[in-house]
């Protein structure tokens, strides 16, 4: 159910302006490219402090996840809970610097061993991390952390993937959509409303049908669908209330989605620049003065990086187009956005023999 880019990054917000309202001046941006260690950024918090995944030396090169912290440029990796576990990934970092994500955790079962995905949770850079104990014997993912320490994520059990919310040490199983057996809980805001999506009983579209969630105080509630259609995800979501992610028109799977803003209870498209066959699009996060970024595809391509866009003041700009060219780079799509504007992402760069690799990218209000 999830793209590629879900990430659930801490954002705080106040009121935005509609799609296709006047258009203001579009912002520059100052671009500053990670170090070949990282290789891309996934969130950045109210500070400047940014979580990614890069290449650790320490572990013979192998992917681990890091927090850079603001004002540096040297990725401080994630150490793995427990021992003989490995490939830690960040998914959220609070503005107190506190990281939950997932790791692979080595369990041995009849004939053998094999990994499964465990929620952690990483109290800064430097620091060790530790399970957060969800669902404890099976897979379990975190998604989401607010400054009140409150954590979302999804379970899996026999037959089905369930959402639940942590507060303190108690953790809450979330009500999933009825019928479905599979309802995710993909972030939240600092108000401890949760967002997510749920797989709908009895689909008709290619790869099944899907539904963009909200839980309020626990109670479950849809944020629907695009013109008809019938398939939608909510990514993530500010203190006012105002979420964003995918959806696609009617007739339209996952594989059309457009990047949307849920509003009286239906999703509005963001109109991100799409050409002919430009494939799927989607919002990963939204701030305080609720401006939006995310990525949509690109055709041809082998990175499998889409474009990142920032959406202002009711229109969506590519940012290739907001900063100053650099040959053999691109940037791929935008992450997260924290208060201060600053924008974070994946870079694919392009070497003269035609290879493709990417690093993190931060872009910096000028």
């Amino acid at each position: 159910m999830r793209l590629l880019f879900q990430v659930a990054v801490l954002a705080v917000g106040a009121g935005m302006a509609v799609p296709n309202a006047a258009a203001a001046p579009a912002p520059q941006y100052r671009l500053v490219l990670g170090s070949a260690k990282t290789l891309e950024y996934r969130g950045i918090n109210a500070r400047g402090d940014i979580i990614g995944v890069g290449l650790d030396p320490a572990r013979f090169g192998r992917e681990e996840g890091f927090v850079i912290k603001a004002g540096t440029t040297t990725p401080i990796f994630l150490a793995d809970p427990g021992t003989n576990n490995q490939n830690a990934v960040p998914r959220s970092i609070n503005d107190q610097g506190v990281v939950v994500g997932n790791y692979q955790q080595n369990v041995v079962v009849p004939g053998g061993a094999e990994e499964i995905t465990r929620p952690a949770i990483w109290p800064g850079p430097g620091g060790a991390g530790s399970d957060l104990g969800v669902n404890p014997t099976g897979s379990a993912d975190a998604f989401g952390i607010n400054g009140q320490q409150q954590i979302v994520g999804w379970q899996a059990g026999p037959a089905s993937i369930t959402p639940w919310q942590r507060n303190g040490t108690t953790v809450t199983n979330l009500p999933p959509l009825n019928g479905s057996n599979d309802t995710e809980a993909l972030g939240e805001n600092s108000n401890g409303v949760v967002v997510g999506d749920a797989a709908v009983p009895g689909g008709t579209l290619p790869g099944g049908d899907q539904v963009a969630l909200e839980w309020v105080n626990g109670k479950l509630i849809t944020l629907g669908q695009l013109n008809g259609g019938a398939w939608s995800e909510a990514l993530a979501i500010n203190t006012a209330g105002q979420a964003v992610g995918s959806a696609s028109p009617a007739g339209s799977s996952l594989l059309d989605s457009h990047a949307v803003l849920f509003s009286g209870g239906k999703a509005i498209d963001l109109n991100v620049p799409r050409g002919v066959n430009q494939g799927t699009a989607h919002a990963t996060a939204i701030n305080t003065g609720g401006v939006i970024v995310g990525a949509d595809a690109v055709f041809p391509d082998i990175s499998g990086v889409g474009n990142g866009f920032v959406y202002r003041d009711g229109h969506a700009t590519e940012l290739n187009s907001l900063v100053k060219r650099t040959p053999n780079v691109r940037l791929g799509g935008a992450t997260g956005i924290n208060d201060a504007g600053d924008i974070v992402g994946t870079a694919v760069l392009t070497a003269p023999d035609g290879t493709v690799s990417t690093v993190g990218y931060e872009l910096l209000l000028t």
